[in-house]
């Protein structure tokens, strides 16, 4: 399993608590994208769709990305689930400082070197451990970086895009979740989707796309 200060040692030198002695499993990467016109995430496949007791299903709203091959690095990773998610290039923004996230919270800023071939994400995520066994790790983590596209994003391999427009990001993500009806219409939003959601459906921003959330209710992210 990858560790995440082996495939990121642009954080091997940083002080945090959380971080510190810890066995953290890097599981995953992704990118909060955006240009001119909006920020783009994806919609989630229906087989990570959630299920309430209601039978109400809860759609997950996160970044782009996904998890690291045998021998990538971590943006080899994240520049080909860029390509086969949307089919475009982008330009990495540099981090000044890294949102350290844990438990729905901004945890701390992590000031990490940038040197050439060591990337500084944007946040890192924390994620609880998913099973108790021998050997279990403190933490599985989530890097994220922020960029720009170089081109319009198409929907390639994936079930759904969701572009906010710059100026509906704070009411999109200044709630918990969202009934499908009222995203709709909400001015700002733009769905490219493999096919139809249930009409009972609720919008929920996961992993990636709760990080920035947190991000967006601390800070002055944009």
């Amino acid at each position: 399993m990858p560790d995440l200060f082996t495939l990121m040692p642009a954080l091997e030198q940083v002080s945090h608590p959380l971080l510190n002695d810890r066995r953290i499993i890097l599981v995953g990467v992704s990118a909060v994208l955006y240009d001119e016109l909006a920020f783009t995430f994806e919609i989630s496949r229906p087989r990570h769709w959630g299920r309430r007791e209601d039978g109400t299903r809860v759609i997950g709203i996160g970044g782009i990305g996904g998890r690291i091959e045998p021998g990538e690095s971590v943006l080899e990773c994240l520049s080909r689930e860029v390509r086969e998610e949307i089919g475009v290039r982008f330009w990495l923004e540099p981090a000044g400082s890294t949102a350290l996230i844990h438990d729905g919270q901004v945890a701390g800023w992590l000031d990490a070197s940038e040197n050439e071939g060591r990337p500084v994400p944007y946040m890192v995520s924390l994620l609880p451990p998913q099973l108790e066994r021998p050997g279990r790790p403190d933490h599985l983590a989530i890097v994220s970086f922020r960029g720009v596209l170089r081109q319009e994003p198409r929907r390639g391999d994936l079930f759904g895009l969701l572009r906010i427009a710059r100026a509906a990001l704070e009411p999109f993500f200044g709630r918990t979740e969202w009934p499908l009806e009222e995203a709709l219409a909400l001015p700002g939003l733009a769905f490219d989707l493999a096919s139809d959601l249930p009409s009972d459906a609720v919008l929920r921003p996961t992993l990636t796309g709760r990080a920035f959330q947190v991000l967006l209710e601390h800070t002055s992210a944009l």
